[in-house]
């Protein structure tokens, strides 16, 4: 028996759509962190010693740091703008509207797959079935980082990824806000501006650290 006909009959209990629907699922993901050869060379050759600053500045303007397929592109471009600025080419406030615009495109790029209108009705019946004892936890906390209660039409996969996490033996979350909850909670406001205002209004909407409503909920700003 073929590894697909096993798959399917030992998996999927026979259903061929769902199989096909979960492969193509893979592929599409596997596809969009896959690294193009040019982004690896100018990765490695475009100011390599500036790297760790570079990251360190996407994870502060972000509270936390994408996986490397999604920052890869964009960090070749940061470095420069760090180079200029501690050259005193560009001055410090220049430096960080030009970072914040750039960072911006890497927290669009990190939340692409997030756009649907809406989730589909399997995704909601995995929401009310999957790590269930960590739900209420989950959603306290965002909640908690937050300072309101979310539609779960804009927080389902970031409270679905956060049950993971609590779920976990192997990491433990602070009672502060972590890398973690940046994620999550980025997650739901872009989607809450998108669904609301269009993606134009949520690609330019401020980064988290730099957003008015979450400043106030969570840092008690006036």
């Amino acid at each position: 028996m073929e590894w697909r006909d096993k798959v399917i009959k030992e998996v999927f209990n026979g259903d061929v759509p769902r199989f096909e629907q979960a492969y193509q699922t893979m592929a599409d993901e596997a596809r969009s962190k896959a690294v193009s050869w040019e982004d690896l060379s100018l990765s490695a050759t475009v100011l390599p010693d500036l790297v760790q600053k570079g990251k360190t500045a996407i994870e502060y303007y972000l509270g936390y740091l994408p996986d490397e397929s999604v920052t890869i592109r964009f960090e070749p471009f940061l470095r420069s703008l760090i180079q200029q600025k501690d050259a005193g080419i560009i001055p410090y406030r220049e430096y960080t509207k030009l970072a914040e615009e750039h960072i911006r495109l890497i927290r669009n790029e990190d939340v692409k797959h997030n756009l649907m209108d809406d989730y589909d009705q399997e995704l909601y019946e995995s929401y009310h079935s999957g790590y269930v004892p960590f739900g209420a936890a989950a959603k306290q906390r965002i909640i908690d980082m937050l300072g309101y209660a979310p539609e779960l039409k804009h927080s389902l996969v970031a409270e679905m990824w956060v049950r993971t996490i609590l779920a976990s033996d192997t990491i433990k979350l602070p009672d502060e806000m972590s890398p973690i909850d940046y994620k999550a909670l980025t997650l739901i406001r872009y989607r809450e501006i998108l669904l609301s205002k269009g993606k134009l209004a949520a690609d330019f909407w401020p980064l988290l650290n730099c957003d008015p409503l979450v400043r106030a909920s969570y840092y008690g700003d006036s």
